[in-house]
């Protein structure tokens, strides 16, 4: 085994909440803390919206804001950026140790509103822009946004590429067929399902992934496994496991719901065998 592959055996992903749109978060029905990373020597931070560095500091084990080597938004909405100001004050110990990154869209920060407040953003090594087809090299990963999404403001999704695999982190958005080349290839693939099924008027554009879409991307893309997360209100009235359930009989692939606090083996999620 390579020392590139030994940095990453103790890989993690922990869910510091799943919940989608703003009914489930309002009423804290699931967490909404984001999702930590642990990937070779860095942790990262993606999407801290309403009570992430207390979900932080309640998690088992406990997870360390001053730790952290990074923060990323894949967009502006307050279900995932709501903490973002608050958790680069922890990761930089009240702007007393400059340090670590932000990599965020531009909407976030050069705007009358931005959600990253002018006075933090100095406390930052880095602050930096998601584009499309940019790239992020660290010392033994990169991280690439492959496409923006179809989202109501500027958004994007996440592939990180590690030695032994590729992680993808498709963010909220509308379905459009491009997504399954941009994804393809992923081994480990998550999806934010907000829906279970859109019944809105016609005239009225949803641009969040249903259950249906879920299942297609899964079935196109051929992930090793795959988790979802981030559930609106009709996703949780159905079950979140069992519909993994379906979608794994569905597609042979192996299909996780997250739940709050849930803490994977990215190692394990690929090395397991898939299910047919």
């Amino acid at each position: 085994m390579n020392c590139a592959f030994n940095h990453h055996t103790q890989d993690t992903m922990t869910f510091l909440g799943t919940a989608g749109a703003r009914f489930v978060v309002a009423r804290q029905l699931r967490a909404s803390g984001g999702t930590w990373l642990r990937l070779g020597e860095k942790q990262l931070l993606i999407d801290p919206g309403p009570g992430s560095l207390l979900r932080c500091l309640a998690a088992q084990p406990r997870l360390h804001p001053p730790a952290l080597d990074g923060i990323i938004l894949t967009h502006r909405h307050l279900d995932h950026s709501n903490d973002i100001n608050v958790m680069i004050e922890a990761m930089t110990n009240g702007g007393r140790d400059r340090r670590g990154f932000v990599l965020a869209p531009r909407d976030a920060v050069e705007v009358a509103d931005p959600v990253i407040q002018q006075y933090v953003r100095a406390y930052v090594d880095e602050l930096d822009y998601l584009e499309v087809g940019k790239t992020f090299s660290f010392n033994t990963f990169s991280l690439s946004t492959p496409v923006a999404h179809h989202h109501s403001v500027e958004t994007y999704g996440l592939r990180f590429s590690l030695p032994y695999g590729t992680i993808s982190i498709i963010a909220d958005t509308a379905y459009f067929d491009e997504l399954i080349d941009c994804y393809k290839g992923t081994d480990l693939l998550v999806l934010n399902v907000v829906i279970y099924q859109d019944t809105s008027p016609s005239a009225y554009k949803i641009y969040h992934l249903n259950f249906s879409q879920a299942l297609a991307l899964i079935e196109a893309i051929r992930p090793r496994a795959a988790v979802l997360t981030h559930f609106g209100m009709t996703m949780l009235q159905h079950n979140p496991h069992l519909l993994a359930a379906r979608i794994e009989e569905k597609t042979g692939v192996r299909v996780l719901a997250a739940t709050d606090g849930l803490e994977l083996s990215i190692l394990g999620q690929l090395q397991a065998n898939q299910v047919k």
